[in-house]
């Protein structure tokens, strides 16, 4: 029978599913792709194994909420030029004091050098364990994820890493690998989350302690036993239900835009956040920093907002706070380094909700410094702890009355031959159906009570508007 003319004209209907089945294909091939040479290590392979395959483009922080098949962590860079998403762990170092930390860098570093496989790494505020809320979480952690999804401007790919040392340790840690990539499933398998709701709220301190507080330090202030001190408040959130962390984290990242953002799953809980400041960023021997301080909100309108910009560059306690930061900065790195640079005016940078002066550092670095020289001096910066910090960092310990953790420490990515460390500020701890976020604020001679609780608040609005979604 022949065919009608207008069947045989007929456009075939493209299927609207057709892409989202090819990149599950493509996707499949690569684990197994994986998987197949994983099965091919020879038992007498030692050390860190690294294989790599490219996968279809696909959103990290998804595909991390799509598999809670192991501890989850992730790291972006501040221009977003680098992410790395990772499930399990494939190597892991902890140190309980600071002391500890040169070692677990060193080793890190070497690991990241031999293998190209980029480890993740934090640092608590104090360089103590963490109690309370913070149970289980160490002074320092150096982590490489068992699977990794890498991006980078070249695309990405998805990195599967054992390491062992004699040959059972490699059966056992492969059989592991292998159960983990089986089970992996990709970013558009994630199911729908709904925010959670909070359902109670509590400070520490609250609002007439903390203006007890602030008298306090304006009077170590006035008696010159420090010029800056940092204290930090803690607000815990109950919710109605267990809070889909890196859902969140992918509003929240986009809320801020130009923010380094984190996350580190330990203990049970989920320390994560999108912090705007720089600790370091090293290169072989050369090194950039910023000094950051000063705070004013957003304006509503553009008129506004410059209005308070030109507040910022212009208000002699924000202009006073901000030099501190600045020559603290120069006089840490003056033993370390044989140039430092920097211009002569501090920029504006402008967030979500806030705004800081902001002045980028650069120095030439000694052929024997390295990251342990770096964080010993630049950490905790007196943008999160005060000035000196010695004194500084006594009175908050004796007075704030919570363990900060690793909230206002440093979180970062040692590359071997580099590495970049942020502050780890505008961040919040998660666990099962509470909350801990964290914010602090420069208290300087000027300083009052009620404006700097404002600017606690402001702080973790932008959170606060990721966990409702």
């Amino acid at each position: 029978m022949p065919h009608s003319p207008e069947r045989a004209n007929s456009p075939v209907k493209p299927d609207p599913e057709a892409p989202a089945a090819a990149a599950e294909d493509a996707w499949r091939r690569a684990v197994a792709e994986l998987m197949d040479r994983i099965q091919a290590y020879p038992d007498g392979e030692r050390g860190l194994l690294r294989t790599t395959a490219p996968i279809p483009a696909c959103d990290p922080l998804a595909w991390l909420e799509a598999n809670p098949l192991a501890r989850r962590c992730y790291w972006q860079d501040r221009d977003g030029a680098r992410q790395i998403a990772g499930l399990g762990a494939a190597w892991q170092m902890d140190a309980d004091t600071a002391p500890g930390y040169r070692p677990l860098l060193e080793r890190a570093q070497h690991l990241a050098g031999t293998s190209g496989a980029p480890v993740l790494s934090a640092f608590a505020f104090d360089s103590r364990s963490g109690e309370a809320e913070w149970a289980g979480f160490p002074a320092g952690l150096a982590l490489l994820p068992a699977i990794a999804l890498e991006t980078t401007a070249e695309g990405q790919q998805l990195a599967a890493h054992l390491h062992a040392e004699d040959g059972d340790e490699l059966r056992r840690h492969r059989a592991g690998l292998l159960a983990l990539l089986h089970a992996l499933r990709p970013a558009e398998a994630a199911a729908a989350t709904e925010p959670a709701r909070i359902v109670a709220r509590q400070e520490t301190p609250g609002l007439s302690e903390h203006r007890a507080r602030i008298a306090a330090l304006l009077d170590d202030i006035e008696q010159g036993r420090i010029q800056k001190a940092v204290p930090a408040r803690r607000v815990t959130l109950q919710l109605d239900r267990p809070l889909p962390a890196f859902a969140t984290l992918r509003r929240w990242s986009a809320l801020t835009g130009d923010s380094y953002t984190f996350a580190v799953e330990h203990a049970d809980r989920i320390f994560m956040g999108c912090s705007p400041e720089q600790l370091f960023r090293r290169s072989g021997h050369r090194v950039e920093t910023e000094s950051l301080a000063g705070t004013v909100r957003r304006g509503e309108d553009p008129a506004a907002d410059a209005e308070l910009a030109a507040s910022l560059r212009e208000d002699p306690k924000l202009v006073r706070e901000h030099g501190w930061v600045t020559r603290y900065i120069h006089g840490q790195l003056a033993p370390w380094a044989t140039a430092i640079e920097a211009p002569a005016e501090a920029d504006v940078l402008k967030l979500d909700r806030i705004q800081h002066l902001q002045l980028p550092i650069r120095a030439e670095l000694r052929p024997e410094v390295g990251d342990f020289e770096l964080l010993q001096a630049l950490h905790p910066t007196p943008a999160v702890c005060g000035f000196p910090r010695q004194p500084a960092q006594a009175l908050i310990q004796r007075r704030e009355g919570f363990q900060r953790g690793w909230y206002s420490g440093v979180v970062g990515l040692l590359t071997g031959d580099g590495a970049e460390m942020a502050v780890a500020i505008r961040s919040a701890l998660v666990g099962a159906e509470q909350a801990w976020c964290y914010s602090g604020a420069g208290v300087v001679q000027g300083s009052e009570a009620e404006a700097e609780w404002r600017e606690l608040e402001a702080k973790i609005e932008t959170f606060l508007a990721a966990v409702h979604g």
